[in-house]
């Protein structure tokens, strides 16, 4: 109790008020109001490679869309590449930045400082962000970050991102710590999407290259306990329900018991062609 205060809170006064109460009273009716603004939705898959022209080169050969180029992030010494996956979400292909200025410092983010001896071993999704729902009164980034971080997850410091497109256009956004995300626990990110539609379209969601889309994304899990704790933690932050309900943005998401060597996370995304890929690991890419 003594730690609320330092939780993230919705910075609408009488938002926050409840989100306060629903901590200190979870059978209150403003928990129950809480719960009910509690809604997340699918921002952008993390497919990390160790280098970004080739991770560029296979997602291109894969779903017949190249992905532009984004931008660096200095901060965590990486730099990306955007493809748009429809219903708001994209794919973000990110890598080690090549002229980072610390060269002998591998980048701490999406497991590209994991020692392995092969890229092919590595290249996939490794990891998922959540935006609030843009549909939901009251979904407010505070309020995941605040969810995720009650049911357990470190959250770290909430930072502010900026960055120029290459078209100019300044990007502005907020994002929970990138370092803690991995597999079926996603950070948060704000574009402003509940705003006007001119803030909508910072997102790469909106402005990368189109033509696929996203239609599911599950979280494999390598036994039952595993499972369920990530159906749990899914619950607790609003990310459930999310099952084709009509709205623009809401992408399903679901959780399944597999009995792979370690958990994974698996897209399905349509072609421009119509054709259905299964994008996870490089070596577990499917197309039909």
């Amino acid at each position: 109790v003594k730690h609320v205060w330092r939780l993230p809170v919705s910075p609408d006064s009488d938002l926050w008020t409840d989100e306060a109460q629903a901590i200190l009273f979870p059978c209150s009716s403003e928990a129950r109001a809480v719960a009910r603004r509690r809604s997340c939705d699918v921002d952008h898959l993390v497919y990390a490679c160790r280098d970004l022209d080739e991770g560029v080169a296979h997602i291109h050969k894969l779903l017949g869309v190249k992905p532009a180029y984004g931008g660096t992030h200095p901060k965590f010494g990486t730099h990306n590449a955007l493809l748009s996956l429809g219903s708001g979400s994209y794919l973000e292909i990110i890598a080690p930045d090549p002229n980072r200025t610390d060269q002998g410092t591998k980048p701490k983010i999406f497991g590209l400082d994991d020692d392995i001896s092969s890229a092919n071993d590595m290249d996939g999704l490794t990891a998922f962000a959540v935006h609030p729902s843009p549909s939901v009164k009251g979904a407010t980034f505070e309020l995941i970050a605040q969810s995720l971080r009650l049911a357990g997850c470190k959250i770290g410091p909430i930072t502010s991102g900026e960055r120029r497109s290459p078209d100019g256009r300044a990007l502005r956004w907020r994002f929970t710590s990138p370092y803690f995300a991995r597999g079926a626990q996603p950070f948060v990110v704000d574009w402003g999407l509940a705003g006007s539609s001119a803030e909508a379209r910072r997102s790469p969601a909106f402005t990368a290259p189109k033509g696929c889309k996203l239609t599911r994304l599950i979280c494999y899990c390598r036994d039952e306990e595993t499972r369920a704790g990530v159906e749990e933690l899914h619950r607790r932050i609003g990310l459930v329900g999310n099952n084709g309900d009509g709205s623009a943005y809401r992408v399903p998401v679901v959780v399944e018991k597999d009995d792979g060597p370690v958990d994974n996370l698996v897209a399905e995304i349509i072609t421009p062609k119509g054709r259905k890929v299964c994008l996870g690991r490089r070596s577990t890419a499917q197309h039909e």
